[in-house]
């Protein structure tokens, strides 16, 4: 088989690829390092954090249930204290009738405020026909 390569002095050699390897490790080393540390000052102030927080925390009432941890089973929350059912409002249009015409019974009707000390309810109605007859008391002006 012929050799086709004319080229055969060894002075003649190959490009070098431009990478500086001492550089590229010196970068890993360096961005290594950076890394460490950033991950141990997050670290220290989460803890720092937690302290400050638990710290602050009221303390428990020796009255109160013990918290129950909940633990998962089968992907499923077992154990723990359930959570507190939402108040919801039933039959609201009729306790706020109700309330209308008791607030109507009271503005209508006469009644004791405070028997023990004279105060009596009035009408709305009745009460300020007295007031358009008796006036209201006012001020001399000086």
């Amino acid at each position: 088989m012929k050799d086709i390569n004319h080229l055969h002095s060894e002075d003649v050699r190959t490009e070098g690829d431009g990478i500086s390897y001492k550089g590229l490790a010196w970068s890993v080393i360096i961005l290594t390092i950076i890394t460490l540390f950033c991950y141990a000052f997050v670290v220290g102030m989460f803890k720092w954090m937690e302290s400050r927080a638990v710290a602050n925390d009221a303390t428990r009432s020796p009255l109160a249930a013990p918290p129950v941890q909940p633990t998962i089973v089968d992907g499923r929350v077992v154990g723990g204290s359930t959570a507190p059912v939402p108040s919801l409002l039933v039959n609201e249009p009729i306790n706020l009738q109700k309330f209308r015409s008791h607030e109507e019974e009271i503005l209508t009707t006469y009644g004791w405020v405070d028997q023990n000390a004279g105060i009596v309810r009035l009408p709305i109605d009745r009460a300020k026909a007295l007031l358009l007859e008796r006036g209201i008391a006012v001020r001399e002006s000086r």
